[in-house]
């Protein structure tokens, strides 16, 4: 069987689930920018009061609900996971983005083939 390079993207193209996902933001809303601070300034950073319940963050069967701590004894870096520059995809390394982006249409490749060997 002949398949056109027309036929060929079509079928790449084809969803082999359907999942949800979220997605990452571009940048942080204006919202975001007039509630929060920096610890440097002392200004509250995160969007829960210290000592208030987190309900349904609790991960070890057995123990309550994490509480919340105070900003400063998070780790520095967790604050910077909302900057724009973090994420997927948004790494200093291009090839690690085309890496990722090959193996990505290499999975969808197989995932394809494999779909079409089942119809037969």
């Amino acid at each position: 069987m002949i398949v056109t390079h027309q036929a060929r993207t079509s079928l790449q193209k084809l969803p082999t689930c359907y999942t949800s996902y979220r997605t990452i933001s571009n940048g942080t809303s204006s919202l975001w920018q007039k509630q929060s601070g920096t610890i440097s300034s002392g200004i509250q950073i995160s969007s829960v009061k210290e000592g208030t319940p987190l309900k349904g963050l609790g991960i070890i069967k057995g123990l309550g609900d994490p509480i919340a701590k105070s900003d400063d004894q998070y780790p520095s870096w967790l604050w910077n996971l909302i900057e724009p520059g973090m994420g997927i995809g948004k790494s200093d390394d291009p090839l690690r983005s085309i890496r990722r982006e090959l193996n990505k249409e290499n999975r969808n490749k197989i995932r394809n083939a494999n779909f079409l060997k089942g119809n037969k």
